[in-house]
């Protein structure tokens, strides 16, 4: 029995298979970076479709005939921020208004 620290049933790692050990990087699973990668471009997307509904909005409120599009256009806005806010983790937004 090895209990008196003799250490007969561990393996023992040469210095060099250490170091070896010690610069091999664990890198991450292939469909977990995939799946963040649709995540940023959906929340690029997302992005782009509340600019151009801003500006849609702007212009169907300047006219005055297409109120109810603009209106449209607002909840829009309203969506694909939330799915910015959605895709991009909620742990990261709230940082910044969690008080110190």
């Amino acid at each position: 029995m090895a209990r008196n620290g003799d250490g007969e049933g561990l393996p023992r790692a040469s210095s060099s298979s250490s170091n070896a050990a010690v610069r091999l990087r664990a890198r991450g699973d292939p469909l977990l970076i995939v799946c963040r990668c649709f995540s940023f471009i959906t929340s690029l997307t997302a992005i782009l479709c509340i600019c151009v509904n801003v500006l849609s909005a702007v212009r169907s409120f300047k006219n005055g005939s297409d109120v109810f599009d603009g209106i449209f256009r607002c909840y829009a806005v309203v969506i694909a921020f939330f799915v910015v806010v959605a895709e991009t983790e909620w742990g990261f937004i709230m940082k910044f208004w969690k008080p110190d």
